[in-house]
């Protein structure tokens, strides 16, 4: 029997924010959690690498971060360094989940290929929620994988789509249950961007928010290099429903869950 044993990590708050008279919800005091999988034969794989308190989207945003939640410093706690971690998963490409990456230039990184074919046909504004300079000049390790994988005994990518174009969760063997995380498979938000008037993207994409679109090459860049990239087929399929994917596991892992605060493994 295979226990893999899995450790939230929390890596700090966030609050995404547009503040006067925008009909736009809260999303605010965030928690964002990346999981160090410790494997049946003692390996370290993580999955997502967190915010950077200096990229949040949205004129008004904040995030938080104490000196104990950056990740070299959670690593400490298992007598671990970045330079241990061989292998990263990242469910995503989003802001809040690849920061993190810049500590791992030596480790393998699985992300699905249809995450990067999505950024293709983005809607109109979503380039803000992708930051290409978190992530595209490691693009040597990158995994590419299409659909459904087992990287290591007990731990499968499943390729879900819906979040991104090329979302993944993770189906992971821990003794008698498997659990499944989620990373973000439960919502979309792109409906939130419909709330912000077309004359107040233009002035924040001339002001405070110009860091946040990308620049005009970027896109030809990304598309150069994977055209050329190569991909590792899987079990290709649909995507999965939230529902589809609960029925995997007895266990379920949302990425910003604030319960997982008091939850030390799993």
């Amino acid at each position: 029997m295979i226990k893999n044993t899995i450790y939230p990590l929390l890596t700090g708050f966030f609050t995404v924010a547009f503040k006067g008279d925008l009909k736009f919800p809260k999303v605010e005091n965030i928690p964002s959690f990346i999981f160090l999988i410790i494997t049946d034969s003692g390996e370290p794989v993580l999955v997502d690498t967190g915010f950077d308190l200096n990229h949040i989207p949205a004129p008004d945003s904040i995030g938080k971060r104490e000196p104990h939640q950056e990740i070299p410093a959670l690593l400490k706690k298992f007598d671990l360094t970045p330079s241990d971690i061989k292998k990263v998963v990242q469910t995503h490409l989003h802001w809040d989940h690849a920061a993190g990456l810049k500590y791992f230039p030596h480790a393998d990184i699985y992300i699905q290929a249809a995450e990067f074919e999505g950024l293709f046909h983005l809607l109109r504004y979503e380039e803000t929620s992708f930051c290409p300079e978190h992530w595209f000049h490691l693009r040597d390790k990158f995994i590419l994988i299409n659909g459904d994988y087992e990287i290591m005994p007990g731990i499968t990518l499943l390729r879900t789509g819906g979040h991104t174009s090329g979302h993944q969760a993770l189906k992971i063997q821990c003794g008698e249950k498997t659990a499944i995380l989620l990373g973000d498979s439960p919502f979309t938000y792109e409906w939130l961007w419909t709330l912000v008037p077309e004359s107040l993207w233009e002035i924040y994409k001339t002001g405070r928010g110009r860091n946040f679109f990308w620049q005009e090459e970027k896109l030809s860049e990304i598309k150069s290099w994977f055209e050329k990239a190569e991909i590792i087929h899987g079990r290709d399929h649909d995507d999965y429903s939230v529902e589809d994917i609960k029925r995997m596991g007895e266990i379920h892992i949302f990425s910003h869950d604030p319960s997982l605060i008091n939850t030390k493994s799993i």
